[in-house]
């Protein structure tokens, strides 16, 4: 979700996962209004530093940030600043369990289901009495349609290549594959609507039929194309959403019509009528986005839920009748506002800020890999500090390293030529140079500097306790001999598109997207390891917004980017396929011979059942990508979450986009 991928408070060097680019003003289809007032949050107060805790404002939680989310329409956002926001305020057939896993699923709009003895048709009893936050029911039809339309809608910058596979098959990335099998219409609307009639209606009728709703019923019945063991975990995330047909409709969306739905194929955050507005059936309705500066929910006091969803779980109203979100860069203005009780919650730039920070908590609370949760929180010192703090809890989240092998812009690379003043368009397509870069990477100093030394190097792509995760895989080590070793390998072929590199030199700028300390720390390393080589490689960092940066991924212009990954499922498939084969990889430019020949072990990982086979399938993966790198694998750590001890009722899962306020309240 993920991950590409804002850094939400649980881990901040792994949130903003995956895409985002500027979002103006919704289209005129929507109704115009008045931006509101920016909110602000109460008036400073001391931090309290005795035994009792309150808030100034009991009612209200706020939590200042840097960047905001892409869109919020849930078919469309695939990143973890909107994940959050749609996570409170849409809802999905199924949800995550109490229990802090990732693959413990309980009913939402779902009261049940039935799987077919083969897997491959689900029947989901849709829940009666819930309403959409304009005041509509929610039926069945709203349900099949919503994932009909995420389906067609579809585009490369969306997550429904995660729906797409287990309807319509393994590889079946995207909805244009079934009207153009070669994959000529990959995000081309135009070529889209101009297509063969009969195959456009083709691909609408046959997803129509993949999901079906039986009003008088209640059900939704989704057949497969083949039993997928992670179908429940695709569909609990946002992108399976259900949203109202009617609004949508009304609101400038598809109708339904399968005349019409390749009008909205791939449709970009900037055109969607959905970015800026929402209507869903959950605990917290959206009161206003005020682009740059502020998101606004409040509490659904309508909400549906009467029974907890889990034993000792909230019900009714959310205690919270406000969540505000301030859009705020500087990680000092963010401290300072938590230390005068502004603040609820911390979202930090790196580890590197949690000595600033340590000083004032009272509470630690440590996470146990043996019950899979908090042991009983302890006082810290005196106990008189104001903050608490949530430690060692796992990551399902990494921070890498991008090569783009075909750069499509000069903006990043200076020259545009080898000439000591820039790099060649494909610079990164000699391998050579991409394995220099990896032994140029220090990982003692970045995990030391960056993480305070609570993490590991990442030697593979999926995380721990997964098929292919292995602690024994070949991986690179910081070694600045074999480093001037790759790179005179790369000088000496004429052929390369870095001949002559080691005594020309080369400049070029180094992606992260702002405030997040984290990558930033990780791009200065490389770029002085480099240097230290030799002092004719030069890369500059420079630092991008959120939406800025991600719409730079998806164009292709940046020669290499610093971003994370947080699992849509706990699935080492979620990891290797948008890696090598799907998001990053098209926005690396990966040449056809390689995605082709991940593709063949990644399809084969994923229809296998047994973890046993899998893994064998997966560690001819992971040396293909020691052997041929795109990228740079940094470190995975453990996570902290920072938060006024007046807050009460958080806990881990480690799936979730960010913050699930409904289960929030303040003293």
């Amino acid at each position: 979700m993920r991950k590409s991928f804002v850094l939400f408070s649980l881990l901040v060097v792994a949130s903003m996962v995956l895409a985002a680019c500027g979002t103006p003003a919704a289209p005129t289809t929507v109704p115009a209004t008045q931006p509101p007032a920016v909110t602000q949050p109460p008036v400073a107060t001391e931090a309290p530093t005795t035994g009792e805790f309150k808030s100034s404002d009991p009612t209200t939680y706020f939590r200042p940030t840097f960047g905001e989310p892409e869109t919020l329409d849930p078919a469309l956002d695939y990143e973890t600043a909107g994940g959050e926001i749609n996570s409170n305020v849409y809802e999905t057939l199924v949800w995550y369990n109490r229990n802090n896993a990732a693959t413990d699923f309980i009913p939402q709009l779902a009261t049940a289901w039935e799987v077919s003895a083969d897997g491959k048709t689900y029947t989901f009893h849709i829940r009666t009495g819930v309403k959409f936050h304009n005041g509509d029911d929610l039926t069945p039809t709203d349900v099949a349609y919503s994932f009909q339309r995420g389906l067609l809608q579809g585009g490369t910058a969306s997550p429904q290549w995660l729906l797409t596979e287990p309807f319509f098959g393994v590889g079946i990335d995207d909805i244009s594959l079934l009207v153009d099998p070669e994959g000529n219409l990959y995000d081309d609307r135009a070529a889209m609507v101009a297509a063969d009639p009969a195959a456009l209606k083709a691909a609408c009728e046959k997803t129509q039929a993949a999901i079906v709703a039986d009003d008088a019923a209640g059900t939704v019945t989704m057949t497969l194309a083949q039993a997928w063991g992670p179908f429940l975990a695709t569909i609990a995330n946002t992108w399976g959403s259900a949203m109202d047909k009617k609004w949508v409709a009304e609101n400038g969306g598809w109708d339904g019509s399968c005349d019409t739905w390749q009008n909205f194929y791939a449709v970009t955050a900037e055109e969607d009528p959905f970015t800026s507005i929402a209507n869903g059936t959950g605990p917290f309705k959206l009161d206003h986005w005020t682009k740059g500066e502020e998101i606004v929910l409040t509490r659904n006091d309508a909400y549906w839920r009467t029974e907890p969803a889990w034993e000792g779980g909230p019900t009714g109203p959310a205690a919270l009748e406000r969540v505000v979100i301030k859009k705020v860069d500087e990680f000092g203005t963010r401290f300072a506002m938590l230390q005068a009780g502004d603040a609820d919650n911390l979202v930090v730039g790196s580890s590197a800020d949690y000595s600033q920070i340590d000083p004032m908590v009272g509470e630690e609370c440590l996470y146990n890999n043996e019950t899979g949760d908090f042991d009983p929180c302890k006082p810290v010192g005196d106990g008189s500090g104001p903050f608490r703090v949530y430690k060692g809890y796992p990551n399902v989240t990494h921070t890498d390293v991008f090569f783009n092998f075909d750069i499509k812009s000069n903006q990043y690379i200076g020259s545009g030529k080898l000439d000591g003043n820039g790099i060649p368009g494909n610079f990164f397509s000699d391998v050579h140079i991409r394995k220099a870069f990896n032994y140029c990477f220090d990982w003692d100093t970045f995990i030391s500097e960056a993480w305070l030394g609570e993490a590991v190097q990442t030697f593979v792509l999926p995380v721990s306790g997964m098929p292919g995760y292995d602690l024994k895989a070949a991986h690179y080590s910081y070694d600045p001999a074999k480093c001037e070793e790759e790179f005179k390998a790369a000088s000496a072929d004429p052929a390369s598109p870095a001949a002559g590199v080691w005594d020309t030199g080369f400049r070029m700028q180094a992606t992260y997207n702002t405030g997040n300390t984290n990558r930033q720390t990780a791009a200065e390393i490389l770029a002085a390891d480099l240097a230290e080589v030799n002092d004719k490689f030069v890369v500059e960092i420079l630092g991008l917004p959120w939406a800025a940066f991600l719409q730079a991924q998806r164009a292709q212009i940046l020669p290499i980017f610093f971003v994370g990954w947080q699992e849509d499922i706990h699935d080492p498939h979620n990891w290797y396929q948008p890696y090598l084969t799907g998001t990053y990889g098209r926005r690396q430019g990966l040449p056809k011979e390689m995605t082709d020949q991940y593709a063949a072990l990644l399809n084969q990982g994923v229809a296998e059942t047994d973890p046993a086979k899998r893994s064998e399938i997966y560690a001819q993966v992971n040396q293909l990508q020691y052997d041929n790198p795109s990228g740079i694998l940094l470190a995975t750590g453990t996570g902290r979450r920072y938060e006024q001890r007046w807050v009460n009722g958080w806990y881990y899962n480690p799936i979730y986009p960010g913050t699930y306020w409904y289960i929030l309240s303040k003293q």
